[in-house]
This record gives structure tokens, C-alpha cells and sequence, in this order.
């Protein structure tokens, strides 16, 4: 293990100086390190950073300026005289750091009368089972959400994967129960690969999946919890008539293809006319969704994104409007699939973030 430490104080340099020879490491000469975008060296990359100074500094440390390409290793903080010891910040999840192992280490040098805690997570873990059912949420395997929750609930950390606008009311309090990893459309492929990851890992660190990303079957020891929001509405045109079982699996198979999960359509957003229409009810049905009727002002209404100039008898795009509607004015992500299969459709993800907390 290699630690960074810094302190201001004669006091804060032996007990620097003690550390270090028990732990390797070097002394942080000035507090522009803090700020300072300057690479770290090979050792640093996988170090831990030690503040010997009073709590209230090293929160100030933390909060003003800080540099984010230190910004991943973990923080722990010892007062001067010894007599106090906390983790500030755990490492990333990416990082090789084991911050608890060190920690230990550093509590074990101080000795027995060092205080090392003063209540634990569990004071203030939200409960993941109400966030849950707040925005109906599906998780992948049923019994698995109260164990995490359990676990959360017991003051335990858990990495949070998400590529969906998810928010924190409390990111401070928060950031000491989630690790969260954020993806955006054109990190799909890392998101689908930090799910692989976890399904092939055995291990006792719960992982939270919120996605409306259809993942693949993997096979594996690893049991990452996969919670389903139903944030997706599609907008559906009945242009011939055909079966409803074929309609049923071509919307499902072309939401897969897209890589979008099934489970989340939440809406099927359709003209007046078409509400009662058997291929509008069977796909409903299937993907366990509510059917919206929308006049036919309302969707000559819509002003759609990116209008489609190139095919002018095609501007009005019956269900896209439906699906900008049904998400409130959200994010298409299929626009009028369907060619020649006798319906066409557009899905669209719902606008506003998730508040994992309270």
C-alpha cells in the first residue's frame, strides 16, 4: 500500500513520518497538489491520500478546487495528534485501491485509543425498495431487491451502474452508500460491459444495474441487481391490416434490436380511432403497458424534431407525435420502424431524471 499524506503542523509531519515508514508512501510538499491537474506517477495512480489535519480542514480541502485527476483516489483523514481516524472517501470502483485494508492499517499505527467511528451509514441509507416502486421500477430477479436493499439498508456501499438521468438528493450523505457509474448513448458498449463484468464476478459487493437497456445472458457466479424503470413510450400507426400476434413480436423484437429492454415500454401512445384496435390491445398486453388516445389535433400539434424533408408526403408522423406525447416531448429513440409490416412505430424515453433518494 502507498499513501500521500500532508499536514502543516511539526506534530502533523512526525506522525507523517510514521506512517509512511510503516506504509510506504511519500509527503505532499504543498497544497497545490490538491489543485494541480499534473499526472500522477505510477505509484500515485494507486495510492491513498492521508490529510493530517483537523475534519473541518479536510472537508474544506475536499470541497474548494479540487483537481480531478486526484479525484479517484480515496481520502482518509487523521488528526494530528493521533487521536482520530476516518475515511472521507473511498476509492472509485475502478480503482485497484482496497481503502478499508488501508484504513485498518492506519487505525492499527494510531492504536486501540484512536477513535475510529462515530455511527455508520446505515443512520441515513435510503431504501431502494420505495425508489423502486416509485417509478416501477422491474427488477430482474424479484428476491434479489429487498437482499440489496437489505444490505443498504445495514450501512453496506453498493456500485450503481446507470445510463439513464439519475439524481441524488443528498450526493454528499449518498455518495457514501453509491458509487455511481454514469454512461451516456455513446458508452453503450462500456455499459454492457461493466453488466458483463459483474455477471462473471463473484462477489459479496452488491451492484445495481438501472437501465432501460436490454442486456444480454451472460452466464456467470455474479448476481448484479437490474432494476427495469418504465420510461419508454412508443407511438404507434396501423397502416394494413395484420395479425396481432405478428405485430406483438415484431414490436418486441424490434425494441431487442435496438437495444431497448421490452419490460420498460411504460405507454402505447395511438390515435382516437385506432384505441380499440386488436393489434393496439395484444401489444399492449404483451409488453404490460397502458394504451394512450391522443385527437388527432393534438398530434398535428407536435412540432417533432429533425423533420424529415426528404419524403414530404411523409412530414406528418403520426407516431412519433404519439411517442413525443406520451414522454413528454422525450428523447426518440426509434423513428417510424416498420416498412412493410402493416404498423409503424416510434419509441421515445421519457424526459426527467430518476431521484434515486429522498
Amino acid at each position: 500500500m502507498y499513501i500521500l499524506c500532508y499536514g502543516r503542523s511539526e506534530k502533523a509531519l512526525k506522525l507523517g513520518k510514521y506512517l509512511m515508514e510503516n506504509l510506504d508512501g511519500r509527503w505532499i510538499e504543498s497544497a497545490e497538489f490538491f489543485s494541480s491537474r499534473t499526472p500522477l506517477t505510477a505509484s500515485e495512480k494507486n495510492a491513498c491520500i492521508v490529510m493530517i489535519l483537523p475534519l473541518e480542514a479536510c472537508c474544506g480541502i475536499l470541497s474548494d478546487n479540487y483537481s480531478p485527476t486526484i479525484a479517484s483516489l480515496p481520502v482518509i483523514c487523521v488528526s494530528p495528534d493521533g487521536k482520530f481516524a476516518a475515511v472521507l472517501r473511498r476509492a472509485g470502483v475502478m480503482s485497484l485501491v482496497d481503502t478499508e485494508e488501508i484504513y485498518g492499517a492506519i487505525a492499527d499505527l494510531l492504536g486501540r485509543d484512536c477513535f475510529t467511528s462515530f455511527g455508520d451509514n446505515s443512520d441515513f441509507a435510503p431504501d431502494l425498495v420505495k425508489t423502486a416502486r416509485a417509478y416501477n421500477m422491474t427488477p430482474n430477479d424479484p428476491d434479489l431487491l429487498p437482499m440489496v436493499n437489505s444490505y443498504i439498508r445495514s450501512g453496506g456501499k453498493v456500485n450503481v451502474y446507470t445510463d439513464l438521468p439519475v439524481s441524488f438528493a443528498e450526493p454528499v450523505l449518498d455518495g457514501l452508500i453509491f458509487d455511481v457509474m454514469r454512461y451516456g448513448s455513446h458508452t453503450r458498449d462500456a455499459f454492457i460491459e461493466a453488466y458483463v463484468s459483474e455477471k462473471k464476478k463473484d462477489s459479496d459487493k452488491p451492484a445495481v444495474f438501472v437501465t432501460c437497456t436490454h442486456l444480454p445472458d451472460v452466464e456467470g457466479e455474479g448476481r448484479p441487481l437490474v432494476l427495469i424503470p418504465r420510461r419508454i413510450s412508443i407511438g404507434m400507426e396501423i397502416k394494413d391490416k395484420t395479425d396481432p400476434e405478428y405485430a406483438v413480436k415484431y414490436v418486441r423484437s424490434t425494441l431487442i434490436n435496438h437495444m431497448i429492454e421490452p419490460g420498460a415500454v411504460s405507454t402505447v401512445a395511438v390515435t382516437q380511432s385506432a384505441h380499440s384496435s386488436q393489434i393496439v390491445r395484444a401489444v399492449a398486453d404483451d409488453l404490460n403497458a397502458s394504451v394512450t388516445a391522443y385527437s388527432a389535433k393534438q398530434l398535428s400539434e407536435v412540432v417533432l424534431p429533425l423533420q424529415m424533408t426528404f419524403a414530404p408526403e411523409k412530414m406528418h408522423e403520426v407516431c412519433t407525435a404519439a411517442a413525443c406525447l406520451a414522454s413528454s416531448d422525450g428523447n426518440i429513440l426509434i423513428r417510424r420502424a416498420g416498412g412493410n409490416s402493416g404498423l409503424v412505430f416510434s419509441a421515445s424515453l421519457q424526459k426527467g431524471n430518476i431521484m434515486m433518494t429522498e
